[in-house]
């Protein structure tokens, strides 16, 4: 098909507020180049807030924005960040509320802060009516029994999810999606992939979580928006569709699921 009538590519994870000005410019032409059209950048807290959003405004066509705050920084939710969160959410182009979520790998907050931050932010989303952007690391029943609350009536995606296909099936059957990223590309990440395939195309969004899980073939550098092509690729051997097929489907559910008209992305030219 002619390049321009070519899918577009959504990454719907990428922390570009990590990447400097320059840098940012020339990854977001390396991404057009192959199609890769729009990007979420979520928030991770008090640190990159401000930025975030400066991304989206600056990036109209291009980005769209979650604002949040992570797992990792669940401590730092005293008023004063709530309040500046709160305002965040009538910025242009914030589309959801994130990164948020549960972390007990690292415990950089301990878990009861990361409880009550979790469950601060699902009740702002629900009453902004935004999705969520949902961070989960060794605390899948514990996130599970948030979502089980709120069932029915919250959106979002749990990005960069690793854990089986069982649970992944209830992320879907809890009214959210699936983010994958590059680890399905990875060789030990057979979990990944048989998750996957417990999945439909339609129930799956592809992301780079840049700068972090750089994909195969590109192991071990920074990742970036551009590299969500292999996700794609990767996805369409395990479901044995085009990768066309792949980008139409995960594109058309980040434009459902972040209420953004077929016009967004922009023009890439």
């Amino acid at each position: 098909m002619p390049a321009d009538s070519q899918p577009l590519w959504i990454d719907s994870h990428a922390h570009l507020t990590m990447f400097e000005d320059r840098e940012l410019a020339a990854a977001l032409d390396r991404a057009a180049e192959l199609r890769v059209g729009g990007v979420l950048v979520p928030a991770t807290g008090p640190a990159d807030l401000k930025r975030t959003i400066e991304l989206a405004a600056a990036w109209p066509g291009r980005v769209v924005a979650a604002v949040g705050v992570h797992p990792h920084d669940a401590s730092s939710l005293d008023s004063t960040v709530k309040e500046r969160v709160e305002r965040a959410l009538g910025e242009g182009g914030v589309v959801a509320v994130g990164e948020i979520g549960l972390d007990y790998h690292y415990l950089q907050s301990p878990r009861e802060d990361q409880l009550r931050a979790l469950d601060w932010q699902l009740d702002l989303a629900r009453g902004a009516g935004l999705p969520v952007v949902l961070h989960n690391r060794e605390s899948w029943p514990d996130l599970e029994s948030r979502l089980a609350r709120h069932r029915g009536v919250l959106r979002g995606v749990c990005h960069s999810f690793t854990e089986g296909p069982a649970e992944a099936v209830r992320v879907v059957d809890h009214g959210l999606l699936v983010g994958v990223s590059g680890m399905v590309t990875f060789k030990g990440a057979h979990n990944i992939r048989e998750m996957v395939g417990a999945l439909s195309p339609s129930q799956v969004l592809v992301e780079t979580d840049s700068p972090y899980l750089a994909p195969v073939p590109h192991r071990g550098r920074r990742n970036e928006p551009s590299y969500v092509v292999h996700v794609g690729e990767a996805l369409s051997e395990i479901w044995a569709v085009t990768s066309a097929e792949v980008a139409m489907a995960s594109t058309r559910s980040f434009r459902e699921l972040f209420a953004l008209p077929r016009e967004w992305p922009g023009n890439l030219a």
